[in-house]
């Protein structure tokens, strides 16, 4: 099994690989490989395999689409730098279809707000598993990245409105997210401000998504309070 992340520019560092890294020893009862795609791998455990991001003119979130360029013949699983894995996802790899892309449904958004002029969406691509090909999710892409980056804020929004045959979703309870909810019962609204952050510590996955405070705040470190111990 294949467990790959991204980091590229400042946004993230080598704490956050290594953060992500031992959380992913504990929880996971498998043998793996453990993969960052990265420009620069200073300080980045020994441990972890490094590859080189390929020479594109992408920024941010467009490099995860590079993962797809070529298939895969092993179970692999993406997380974003800023999840917390708080329980075994061992189990994960059972959701692994070939040449399907498997991401998170949020399942704490019952409704879509802003379709007509934001594309809204209500999956999240900070977890992906997949085996087999999936390259047409690239090759797509790269027929006319600067449309596609100009038009959507983000790859989920490629995904789900491009891409929607290739997609399977997490059923409820592997993942909720910090800033945004549990469940349709149990949730924020996107794009407002935030008086509440979410710990349910039975789920597998916290993702860190979305902004606090509004959209103009980046979310800040005083968000991941209380969950040192799923790391230290």
């Amino acid at each position: 099994m294949n467990i790959v992340c991204v980091k590229w520019g400042d946004k993230f560092d080598s704490f956050h690989v290594n953060r992500l890294y031992k959380m992913v020893e504990r929880n996971l009862q498998c043998d793996f490989n453990f993969i960052c795609y990265t420009e620069d791998a200073n300080g980045i455990d020994r441990n972890i395999i490094i590859q080189p991001l390929p020479d594109y003119l992408l920024e941010t979130w467009w490099w995860k689409l590079t993962l797809f360029e070529n298939p895969t013949k092993v179970p692999t699983i993406f997380l974003d730098l800023d999840v917390v894995i708080q329980n075994d996802i061992t189990h994960f790899k059972d959701y692994c279809v070939d040449d399907m892309l498997c991401l998170v449904k949020a399942y704490w958004k019952p409704y879509m707000s802003k379709i007509e002029k934001e594309f809204d969406v209500d999956i999240n691509s900070s977890i992906m598993i997949w085996k087999g090909d999936c390259t047409d999710i690239w090759n797509e892409f790269s027929k006319n990245p600067d449309y596609y980056m100009i038009k959507y804020k983000g790859i989920d929004r490629y995904l789900y409105y491009d891409m929607p045959d290739k997609l399977l979703y997490l059923p409820k309870g592997e993942a909720y997210s910090r800033l945004y909810g549990t469940n349709k019962y149990n949730y924020n609204l996107y794009g407002h401000d935030v008086n509440r952050l979410f710990f349910r510590p039975d789920i597998p996955v916290c993702i860190f998504d979305g902004h606090k405070g509004g959209i103009n705040k980046p979310f800040d470190n005083e968000g991941y309070n209380g969950f040192e111990k799923y790391w230290n």
